[in-house]
């Protein structure tokens, strides 16, 4: 079904895994890896065996970002334009359900995380990296802006003097440096990149999932919104949270000093 990523589904536990393709050195975002990602996250958004969803590349890349070679082609063709409208409609989509996703999303950035590859990490809601990983808001240097909402997510991650750096420039940032910015929760050795990430997602696979995709709703809708409204809708998403499943389980499960067993209904 898919040729540019491999998805691999273990209990409620998912994962997406960029491949090398075409004799690329790195995963890109490509059109066809843009259309395959974008498919196999909305089948896992309908698999409601599925709680958690890790993302994940190849070799020595997260995600390289956009394919180079394929710009190249469409602005000796004239047709530069007309690329990037179809190649962002979706990886747009993409940014978009990521962070409205009912499950949460684990990136695990074991490499290169460049361009549009920086912001799909940006768009999970975990980001762990290994020591190797290296990330960069790199649209300045072929005089795009930074893409896959990335003027989105910097000035509200990061100070706009430190936004304004990463993207102006867009140069390397180490594993270390995002992990002191904020941007990566946690850094580990290569080697434990992929048990540590297994380690999280098993945990998140145990919480009330319900929970964590109405969380997400309520975190991007205040975003934008002002803080009586806000206020309103976090009260109203509460006294539904008040009649599920997990919350009987939860509260029950307190009462008799056990361990709970959510359901994510």
């Amino acid at each position: 079904m898919y040729k540019n990523v491999e998805l691999e589904i273990n209990g409620p536990i998912a994962k997406i895994t960029l491949k090398i393709v075409e004799n690329r050195k790195f995963p890109t975002l490509d059109m066809q890896t843009g259309k395959e990602l974008l498919a196999a996250i909305k089948n896992c958004e309908k698999d409601e065996k599925i709680r958690v969803l890790i993302i994940t590349g190849t070799g020595k890349a997260f995600s390289a970002g956009g394919d180079i070679k394929q710009f190249k082609e469409s602005i000796e063709k004239g047709k530069s334009k007309e690329l990037m409208d179809e190649l962002t409609k979706d990886l747009y989509q993409i940014a978009y359900i990521l962070r409205t996703l009912r499950m949460p999303v684990i990136a695990a950035v074991n490499g290169y995380a460049i361009g549009a590859g920086m912001n799909l990490a940006l768009s999970c809601d975990i980001i762990l990296a290994s020591e190797k990983a290296r990330f960069a808001e790199s649209f300045i240097n072929i005089g795009l802006i930074p893409g896959f909402a990335g003027t989105y997510y910097m000035p509200r991650l990061v100070p706009w003097p430190k936004a304004a750096e990463i993207c102006f420039f867009g140069e390397m940032i180490s594993a270390t440096e995002m992990e002191k910015l904020g941007l990566v929760n946690k850094v580990v050795s290569p080697e434990k990149l992929e048990a540590v990430t297994n380690e999280y997602a098993e945990k998140l696979a145990k919480r009330p999932t319900l929970a964590i995709g109405r969380m997400k709703k309520l975190f991007m809708d205040g975003l934008s919104k002002d803080f009586e409204t806000a206020l309103e809708d976090e009260r109203k998403i509460q006294v539904l949270s008040g009649g599920t499943e997990d919350y009987k389980e939860g509260v029950f499960a307190l009462n008799e000093k056990r361990k709970p067993t959510f359901k994510g209904k």
